[in-house]
């Protein structure tokens, strides 16, 4: 019968559980608040490097650390495809873009606020501008679950005034503007909640960017203001359109408004001359009744009479035309008259002659003077 011997734990083995069971237990006991969350399965689950063992180590606080050190990359990496994907955990019904979300306001926390613990700290007169702030994104910060990722949302401290004067102070520095994207990006979850199985609408490449992002007044789920392609094409489409459509209105009013101007010009001519007319008539009435255009103006009214030849004596001499000068003596001449004699000559009427009449001669009726002179 072959007896077994039990031996106690030997010297070796009982210091390398007394070194390593402290170590066990506070790798239990930490609280995974510093990681880098991300759904488990889903694409992004390997690209941020097993999350589950990532601590607040990983947060860097300046820009330029994003693409110069190791770290940096990697939380840009992750967070950039958390934003993009559109997987949701089937069981928690937590999606990529709410772990995305959620890192970004743990690394605004700890950079600003230095809570739950500060990396990195730069001194900036912007905590005093982000101090508002405090209380929203310090609340359920270390309890992220499905009912606690966006209760932050809730919080009277996170309010625009408070996130516009904090956004803008972080966006005047030239080492920390990236802080004021992540603000941008958690402010527009708050205002257009995005829905589950779909990615972050905006860009990552625009939230580590020094351009600082906008604030959305409009769902871009919904809308395609924000695709600034559309809207150059549209803007270099419907200017020329509307240009000339503004210019066709404006002719077309131009002639209404002529041809209106026109009407009441000649209306008020018109109402001139009948006010004219009835105060002439009033004032001086027609008396008797009115003559027709023939007695007004006869046919002979504007006829001038021709002049009749006047009889003249026998003998008479009929000066031709001429006209008179004065020379430089003062003396009156005649220039171009001439004498002409008319000669006449007397019918004598047939008919019936009265008894005194009878046995006279035209010498009778008419006797000749004689020139000679004696």
């Amino acid at each position: 019968m072959m007896m077994f011997k039990l031996r106690g734990p030997s010297p070796r083995s009982t210091y390398v559980w007394t070194v390593a069971a402290p170590l066990l237990l506070l790798t239990y006991l930490a609280s995974p608040a510093g990681a880098l969350y991300a759904t488990y399965g889903s694409p992004c689950y390997d690209v941020c490097s097993n999350p589950t063992n990532t601590t607040s180590s990983e947060i860097v606080c300046l820009d330029e650390s994003y693409n110069s050190t190791e770290k940096g990359r990697s939380f840009q990496k992750c967070v950039s495809c958390e934003l993009q994907s559109n997987y949701t955990d089937a069981d928690t019904e937590i999606s990529d873009f709410a772990w995305g979300l959620y890192n970004l306001r743990f690394a605004f926390d700890t950079c600003v606020y230095g809570y739950p613990e500060a990396v990195n700290t730069v001194s900036t007169p912007c905590l005093v501008a982000c101090l508002g702030l405090s209380p929203a994104f310090e609340f359920e910060l270390l309890n992220p679950t499905y009912n606690t990722l966006r209760t932050y949302c809730a919080t009277g401290a996170f309010a625009d005034n408070h996130i516009d004067t904090c956004s803008n102070c972080y966006n005047l520095t030239s080492t920390q503007g990236y802080l004021a994207n992540f603000l941008e990006a958690m402010r527009y979850e708050c205002h257009f909640p995005v829905p589950v199985d779909t990615a972050f609408p905006i860009s990552p490449s625009e939230i580590f960017s020094e351009v600082q992002l906008p604030f959305y007044s409009t769902d871009l789920l919904n809308s395609t203001s924000h695709d600034p392609i559309n809207y150059r094409l549209a803007t270099l489409i419907g200017l020329p359109v509307m240009g000339f459509v503004i210019c066709v209105c404006l002719f077309i009013l131009s002639i209404i408004f002529c041809c209106q101007w026109r009407r009441r010009y000649v209306r008020r001519e018109r109402a001139s001359e009948q006010q004219r007319w009835k105060t002439l008539v009033a004032e001086h009435p027609w008396r008797g009744p009115a003559p027709s255009p023939q007695e007004m103006y006869p046919p002979g009214a504007y006829q001038q009479p021709q002049p009749q030849p006047q009889p003249q004596p026998p003998g008479h001499h009929q000066e031709a035309s001429g006209f008179h000068f004065v020379d430089n003596d003062g003396r009156s001449q005649m220039v171009g008259y001439s004498k002409q004699q008319v000669k006449e000559t007397t019918v004598a009427v047939q008919g019936e002659l009265s008894p005194e009449e009878k046995g006279k001669g035209p010498e009778d009726f008419f006797p000749v003077q004689s020139d000679s002179k004696s």
